[in-house]
């Protein structure tokens, strides 16, 4: 859009849920945002070791941040019209918005004057995450049963009409040409493949792409409305920026990133100058030529694969910093305040002494900075193709965008002692056993690790404490985020879960969340969330379900008990099931049984 049409968001949707790709809707236009080879130069560079490391080194560049009143001179994002196909809100004139008409305003009609608004209907290919307009003349000409119907190429006396007949759904929208009479009703768009048999082919690009870079694509195009939730769903990775010594080799290999000569060589690493550039690195920073070219080619963008292992590096981090605890006011990092704290009091109700044999410690994080980083994002099936937030030609510097935020949280691990134990029934495994198979022969296997008992349990545990403390803590429950420790791989055995918020627009906390997990608040709230899951509004529906949700990946969980917002969730709200924290009637196998038992004999 041009200077005259801007727009602001805040500086966290520009990653997710309008990072690139995306379609938003913002004063009655709606736009999508271009690739971030589209982004100011000038966008200011994040740091985060820890990220930048799993992301294969590439950097991290934040969307640039303006006043509230920007002036014509303040950098900003670039987005695209999309979708151009345009009717008027008062004569109903439908039109496509030429790309030398765009004047960065909303448009008005030619005819009346009226405001125009785009078309609710666009077109994806099932494979490729590719978008595109549907040609509404060509789709309603189609319709043609005359030779003068099928002769007509006005596209200037297009008509989008609603019947008057009061029909309900998608027939009683219809397109209609009035230069040759012919009518096309919207309930033909309702099949899948619709536009198949109208020959409508992938156009293999993005809207801001040129056909010039547009791929052969072969995928079948399918119609969707454009707010729906399957038109982009972006690949984000997120790390809490905590202390870490840097072995000499990521030092090596941070000096050769930030060599003015490395972006060309890390896009082309076997082009005809990479042994000249290659040497030239090495030369002035006094390393190896292999030392470069090993950098070089660690430095390829992330896939599904090295995604899911990247999460896990950085979970093993994160859990290490959490089990040494350092005291408030410590200078190894401002922005990584934490103290350790007791679970419960002497004092305290028995019941909660039970549960507190089950937890092993409790870490109040008073700040923390999180980094979130989009890598790609997909259209119409988590099982397509990536489409990389870069369009950038050879040779230009690869990175990818991100934003920190700063904020507060709660983290507290369970006794593994007591974990092992209960993952070792054979009730549990066999329970969880079935959402590993689901999970394996499902399209999104890759995108998520193996289901084991206690990542169920503690992923399902951290959505009933979220539940709960969006009561107790004055955070709405959007604004809680969860992060699940549940790694059984090597001696280094992990349970645990941090619960946490952060705000991109402000530094500092309210301290609300921090204050729920001092003694007995937490052990308080704990056991309330668990009390509150042993009963559903749809029970016994939901706890004798089989399965539950996208592949029937979830059991005993649905919107009325276990299932959180979707900014809240790290997994997408999958692989949940209530059963496992507070079991099932007679059966045992939840890990918070005998709490539940004790709390009914106390009552």
């Amino acid at each position: 859009m041009t200077q005259v049409g801007l727009r602001t968001l805040r500086l966290s949707e520009t990653i997710a849920p309008f990072g690139v790709g995306a379609i938003v809707d913002i004063a009655g236009d709606s736009l999508m945002a271009t690739d971030i080879s589209w982004w100011p130069k000038s966008s200011p560079r994040l740091s985060c070791n820890r990220l930048e490391r799993e992301l294969h080194g590439r950097t991290l560049k934040s969307p640039p941040s303006v006043p509230s009143y920007p002036s014509k001179k303040t950098p900003g994002l670039t987005f695209q019209r999309f979708p151009s196909w345009l009717f008027c809100q008062n004569c109903r004139a439908l039109r496509q918005l030429n790309s030398s008409e765009e004047t960065g305003k909303s448009p008005r009609c030619a005819k009346c004057a009226g405001p125009r608004v785009p078309m609710r209907f666009i077109a994806l290919c099932d494979k490729g995450s590719h978008v595109q307009d549907i040609s509404w003349r060509w789709w309603a000409h189609r319709a043609a049963t005359v030779l003068a119907q099928q002769k007509c190429v006005d596209g200037e006396n297009l008509f989008f009409r609603t019947s008057e007949s009061g029909n309900e759904g998608l027939s009683g929208l219809s397109v209609q040409c009035k230069s040759c009479g012919v009518r096309r009703n919207f309930g033909e768009l309702s099949a899948k493949g619709a536009l198949k048999g109208d020959g409508v082919k992938c156009s293999g690009k993005q809207p801001w792409q040129s056909k010039l870079e547009a791929v052969d694509c072969d995928a079948t195009v399918q119609v969707v409305q454009r707010g729906a939730t399957n038109v982009h769903m972006a690949d984000v990775i997120s790390a809490i920026d905590i202390p870490e010594a840097q072995p000499l080799s990521l030092v090596h290999a941070e000096k050769i990133r930030n060599h003015g000569s490395f972006g060309a060589l890390s896009s082309d690493p076997d082009g005809p100058i990479s042994d000249y550039l290659r040497e030239l690195i090495a030369r002035e920073l006094g390393l190896t030529a292999e030392t470069v070219q090993a950098v070089a080619l660690s430095n390829d963008s992330i896939t599904d694969g090295n995604l899911a292992a990247a999460r896990s590096g950085l979970l093993d981090g994160e859990w290490a910093a959490f089990q040494t605890p350092l005291t408030e006011g410590s200078a190894a990092s401002p922005d990584f305040i934490i103290e350790k704290a007791d679970f419960v009091r002497r004092t305290d109700a028995p019941v909660l002494h039970n549960l507190g044999a089950l937890i092993s410690s409790v870490v109040l994080v008073r700040r923390l900075r999180e980094v979130r980083a989009m890598t790609g994002f997909r259209r119409y099936s988590p099982d397509s193709s990536v489409i990389p937030v870069s369009f950038a030609p050879k040779g230009a510097e690869q990175w990818y965008p991100a934003m920190e935020s700063f904020g507060e949280g709660i983290f507290f691990s369970l006794t593994e002692a007591a974990v092992s134990e209960w993952e070792s029934a054979q009730p549990v495994q066999e329970r969880t056993a079935a959402l590993e198979r689901r999970r394996l022969d499902s399209h999104i296997a890759s995108r998520h690790g193996e289901v084991t008992p206690r990542s169920v349990m503690l992923h399902t545990l951290a959505h009933l404490i979220m539940r709960r403390l969006a009561f107790n803590s004055g955070y709405a429950s959007a604004a809680l985020r969860e992060r699940v420790y549940s790694s059984v791989e090597g001696a280094d055995r992990q349970a645990g879960i941090l619960i946490y918020t952060a705000s991109g627009d402000s530094e500092g906390t309210l301290g609300g969340l921090v204050r729920q997990g001092e003694p007995p608040r937490l052990a308080r709230m704990l056991l309330a969330a668990i009390e509150d899951s042993d009963w559903c509004s749809n029970d016994p529906v939901c706890r004798e379900s089989k399965g539950q949700g996208m592949n029937a990946l979830n059991l005993a969980a649905c919107h009325g008990c276990a299932l959180a917002p979707e900014t809240s969730c790290e997994s997408s709200n999958l692989f949940l099931d209530r059963s496992l924290v507070v079991g099932e009637d007679g059966a045992g196998n939840g890990f918070f049984d005998s709490v539940l038992a004790a709390g009914r004999s106390a009552s």
